[in-house]
């Protein structure tokens, strides 16, 4: 359940805000990529995967596909490195029929760091619907979990592909959730995540078009970390940036402060990337989003740390 947050953090999404500077806080830095294993156990063929969550509890990798499939992995990290991304098993998403299984899109764990094991829950969010639902770590559904009313109305989002993209189990924010692009009526220019009790964390876009919200994870000091994928021109390459928000600079009057961290001359993050996920401390693993044909989805490990 939320814990309710203070009035004064509540971001105003429909206004024409303001958006405070974060100073140079953080750094990043990109460690490692590893292509991820393209088969399952069973045969079964992992791509497209849109949606990470680490469980540190079962020393488990989630992953969820497009097509509704949850897959684990055996995720190792030895000397900043991904030593071993082991597929273990893959199942698919059994929600009914409402929302069909299919355009998955953000997956968060629950119960996965209390040092309890058996517990594992999962949040997935579904651009179809737009809905959340639960799921066991084995893909039953645990049933839906009700959108604030602004995320609720199918009719409200500017593009059918353009639905939720996001979930988070945000400390105390609570469960947070986010469309990919700004609903109708929102300036364009603009991101907002939204508490499942109504509360709203505004945002500018990385840049002023082409500027997609793909995930949100929390960071141990209450921080969040944005993944958004950038396109120079439409068609054109994907480009996963990474920001850093700080909903204690968030108010009525001005958007929340968000921090664009500087990746450098590294290329590994030119990509289509989708997922994100914290795996403690300041490690965090980024997925890129692949068809079939496209080959291998890569692992992208990167360290997110304050600055000197």
């Amino acid at each position: 359940m939320i814990k309710h947050f203070t009035a004064a953090l509540l971001g105003a999404s429909t206004l024409a805000l303001a958006a405070p500077v974060m100073a140079g806080s953080f750094e990043l830095a990109v460690l490692d990529s590893q292509p991820v294993p393209v088969v399952a156990p069973d045969g079964q063929s992992i791509n497209e995967l849109s949606g990470l969550a680490w469980d540190a509890d079962e020393k488990l990798l989630y992953a969820v596909s497009d097509d509704g499939v949850l897959h684990h992995f055996r995720l190792e990290i030895a000397a900043g490195k991904i030593s071993s991304s082991e597929p273990v098993l893959s199942v698919p998403l059994k929600a009914g029929a409402t929302p069909q299984v299919v355009n998955a899109e953000g997956l968060a764990v629950t119960n996965g760091d209390n040092g309890k094991q058996g517990d594992t829950e999962l949040l997935v969010a579904f651009e179809d619907g737009p809905a959340i639902h639960r799921f066991k770590a084995d893909g039953t559904s645990l049933g839906a979990v009700q959108l604030p009313e602004a995320l609720a109305d199918a009719a409200k989002y500017s593009e059918t592909n353009s639905r939720l993209e996001a979930v988070a189990v945000a400390g105390a924010l609570g469960v947070v959730t986010a469309p990919e692009e700004a609903l109708l009526g929102e300036p364009g220019d603009t991101h907002t995540i939204h508490g499942l009790d109504g509360k709203r964390w505004s945002f500018a876009t990385f840049q002023p078009k082409r500027s997609n919200l793909k995930a949100v994870e929390p960071m141990p000091d209450g921080r969040l970390l944005l993944l958004e994928r950038t396109r120079e021109q439409k068609g054109g390459p994907s480009v996963g940036r990474l920001r850093v928000l700080d909903p204690k600079t968030c108010g009525e009057a001005n958007a929340c402060a968000v921090e664009n961290l500087d990746a450098g001359a590294n290329v590994l993050l030119s990509d289509n990337f989708e997922g994100l996920t914290g795996l403690g401390g300041d490690l965090y693993l980024l997925v890129t989003d692949k068809t079939k044909k496209e080959g291998p989805a890569s692992f992208v490990l990167v360290s997110v740390k304050p600055g000197a």
